[in-house]
């Protein structure tokens, strides 16, 4: 395909069309083919609930592109996931490793590159060209409610060498890497799935702390940009970055040099919804220099009736705004010369793949679990608990309630989607190794019948989830309880980021995988055991203790 007489031939209708990225749920793929055949829509943002298992997400890519292949000009289309390794599809298979801050705790960007040329080749496998990662956030805020365990750490230098490792491992091995949320979403406490953050660094803070890993892995070929739902006061104290000229083009195209595609972070999210009118936000950030927008269908903000009509209107009025000059001619092609340029560069084809067996092979599982058992960490151990004795009396606490984890499966596609609790992993790799093993749920747990002898054993968890939380509220009044009560017998295992210390700072032996994935879980109850060497050294400080990145 010639770009630029591609574009020449193209309509108003049709230009417009490629510069979406449109979701649906599970059970509207025929909207998805209208939508395509009438305006020739980009892409498609692709969650677990569209493709839980790997032969679902190869049927549904080959369906997709047949979809394309049967427009006027067979344009293949940009399908995109968020295969993260805390967020991700074909959950129930997939091999997706522990996740970014684990792989920072191994310090070795080796290992990321190993994880995420994993991750390229098992979605790139069924057809899913794009991975709407890694996140480029240095998370700093230990109170940010949706970065978190997404982020390598807060460390800009090590951030950014894990960043252009993983966007490497990515363009090296059949996908399209997406830094993302640019500038940066690691200092904020607001999650902008809810409302929308504002940033107040300085310009020399974002310079030092935030651009770098971008900066990183637009060095090392990351070929899409994802903008970030904030204000950035320093920079543009009246737009969020996705409608920011100033900073996607003065800042983006201009100091760092990005030449490459930006896609919009999705603008159905609350951060847009409840503060612009979609179709403004949408004109102003096309105008700011967004190339592809995205509109993923937010679990908690979909309305599966009015879906066609509200996605063909919104369609409709950017034809209008361009006809009517609002956006101009010039920058509908540069959005769609670059959006083209990505599709051609990374050989995106409307042809069916084949079947595969390479999602979740054994070769994928290896690599995934000597990443998480890299990662896990011994932070405290003041009274030698570890390894523990497997002959020994033994209790295992579950400090979470069981109907907390409902909440996993019901992010219609976006978040963790696991629907087996880290607890249950770590519990079945002990009860298979331990001789005398107690297990006490939460629902059961009674401060006044803690165990008198034996070592005591507390998990704690925590997920990222978009736009809901994960009920925590019994973990940490568990743990004190235990703490009280055991003091010097009780080991805190955290499937989850380190964050939780400064709650029970006095806590005397404090395990961290940094994950809730299970191949995390597994490496933690490998570690208690004395199985594997606990190395991982924390990417993250926790304010209020002595423990430092």
């Amino acid at each position: 395909m010639n770009i630029e007489s591609t574009i020449r031939s193209m309509s108003t209708e049709e230009k417009v069309g490629q510069m979406f990225m449109l979701a649906f749920a599970a059970d509207q793929q025929d909207e998805a083919r209208i939508l395509m055949e009438e305006h020739l829509v980009g892409g498609a943002y692709i969650g677990d609930d569209n493709v839980p298992t790997a032969a679902a997400a190869l049927a549904l890519c080959n369906k997709l592109q047949s979809f394309a292949a049967e427009t006027r000009l067979g344009i293949p289309l940009l399908l995109g996931a968020d295969q993260e390794g805390t967020w991700s599809v074909m959950t129930a298979e997939s091999a997706m490793g522990p996740g970014n801050m684990a792989l920072g705790a191994t310090g070795d960007p080796q290992c990321a590159y190993n994880m995420y040329r994993v991750i390229a080749r098992e979605t790139s496998a069924v057809g899913l060209n794009v991975v709407l990662g890694p996140a480029a956030d240095c998370n700093s805020n230990p109170h940010n409610s949706i970065i978190g365990m997404r982020s390598f750490g807060e460390k800009p230098d090590q951030v950014a060498r894990m960043t252009a490792a993983a966007a490497r491992a990515l363009q090296e091995n059949g996908s399209v890497a997406t830094l993302k949320h640019f500038p940066g979403h690691g200092d904020t406490v607001l999650d902008s799935h809810r409302g929308l953050p504002t940033v107040t660094r300085s310009r020399d803070e974002l310079q030092a702390i935030d651009l770098r890993p971008f900066a990183a892995g637009i060095e090392a070929g990351a070929q899409i940009v994802m903008t970030s739902h904030i204000i950035f006061s320093a920079i543009d104290s009246e737009r969020p970055a996705t409608l920011s000229p100033v900073i996607l083009g003065d800042l983006l195209r201009g100091e760092l040099g990005f030449d490459g595609m930006i896609v919009s972070d999705s603008m159905n999210m609350g951060s847009m919804k409840r503060n612009y009118d979609p179709v403004d936000a949408a004109i102003q950030g096309f105008n700011a220099g967004v190339d592809l927008m995205m509109l993923a269908e937010e679990h908690y903000d979909h309305d599966a009736g009015r879906y066609l009509e509200n996605q063909r209107a919104l369609i409709r009025a950017i034809i209008r705004a361009v006809e009517e000059g609002v956006i101009s001619a010039e920058r509908v092609d540069d959005a769609l010369r670059r959006v083209l340029r990505v599709k051609i560069e990374a050989g995106f084809s409307t042809a069916p793949r084949p079947e595969t067996d390479i999602v979740g092979g054994p070769e994928h599982r290896a690599i995934e679990l000597a990443a998480a058992r890299r990662a896990v960490s011994v932070l405290k151990d003041r009274h030698a608990l570890l390894p523990i004795d497997p002959a020994a009396p033994l209790t295992l606490i579950n400090t979470t309630q069981r109907s907390a984890y409902d909440v996993l499966t019901e992010t219609r596609g976006i978040g963790p989607n696991q629907a087996t609790a880290a607890f249950d992993v770590f519990a079945r790799v002990l009860s298979e190794k331990c001789d005398e093993l107690t297990i006490i749920t939460a629902e059961d747990f009674d401060s006044a019948a803690i165990p008198s002898a034996g070592t005591l054993i507390a998990v704690t968890e925590n997920y990222t989830l978009p736009g809901l939380d994960f009920d925590m509220a019994l973990q940490a009044g568990i743990v004190r309880a235990l703490q009280e009560a055991a003091g010097d017998r009780l080991i805190v295992v955290a499937l989850r980021d380190p964050y939780e210390l400064a709650d029970f700072p006095e806590i005397g032996t404090y395990v961290c995988s940094y994950s809730f994935r299970p191949c995390a879980a597994q490496a933690a109850a490998e570690a208690l055991l004395g199985e594997i060497r606990a190395g991982g050294r924390s990417p993250v400080s926790v304010p209020g203790t002595d423990l430092k990145a």
